[in-house]
């Protein structure tokens, strides 16, 4: 076979593997099935403002090499140096490619800041049912007095989160803005969390934050010491 045949069968499969393992790898990624400690270059004492302007800068290198390839002036220089637009292509599939793969590969997982109250299968019903059908207790008997006091007065999680869903928007229609505004009152008025309960989550966060801690530094030993009985 011809060197001139060959070539771009050896290029095509390239194209064809690569784009075929990133979207592999990134459906893992965002799937969050990967373990956070395999690419984790962040501890929780570092804070939560270097791991998210890392990860901010990330998202801008995707963006800018997403946006820079499409523009007119790449697109002549490309015209000028004879490259046809199929291979173009080829060659714009290939850097979104590898740029995915180092957002893959260097993002930074922020795990010492979470959600420490959220019972998500309680919240919407499924849980209640299942223990009625087991003729078990109710599920919010079990649960702290401090925690059911909380969440007789703030239900639902995320207050700031729900505002931002329903004010940004790329149009804010009047039936929308009616919406968005009422939701948003009902909230300020329904939802009356009081001191105590404040000072109940601040401990459950702190707890959460030593068992990170904690279960960060026993995997940082068991690493350890596997590396050491390897070698």
């Amino acid at each position: 076979m011809a060197i001139s045949t060959l070539l771009p069968i050896i290029y095509c499969t390239i194209v064809i593997v690569l784009s075929g393992f990133t979207m592999w790898n990134l459906t893992w990624f965002v799937s969050n099935i990967k373990s956070s400690s395999q690419n984790s270059i962040s501890q929780p004492d570092q804070g939560v403002f270097f791991p998210m302007m890392f990860n901010a800068g990330l998202v801008v290198l995707f963006i800018a090499q997403h946006s820079f390839l499409k523009t007119n002036q790449i697109g002549s220089y490309l015209t000028r140096q004879r490259i046809t637009s199929s291979i173009a292509r080829s060659i714009y599939v290939i850097l979104t490619s590898v740029t995915l793969q180092i957002i893959v590969a260097f993002w930074t997982p922020i795990t010492s800041y979470c959600s420490v109250l959220l019972d998500l299968p309680d919240l919407i019903g499924i849980r209640q049912i299942y223990y009625f059908c087991l003729n078990l207790t109710e599920i919010t008997d079990l649960k702290s007095t401090e925690l059911q006091r909380l969440y007789s007065h703030k239900r639902h999680p995320s207050y700031v989160g729900i505002l931002i869903l329903l004010w940004v928007t790329p149009l804010m229609s009047l039936d929308r803005f009616l919406l968005a505004l009422a939701f948003s009152l009902y909230m300020a008025v329904a939802w009356e969390p009081t001191l105590d309960d404040r000072r109940y989550h601040q401990r459950q966060l702190d707890r959460k934050h030593q068992e990170i801690s904690y279960s960060n530094r026993r995997k940082q030993m068991q690493n350890s010491e596997l590396r050491n009985f390897r070698g």
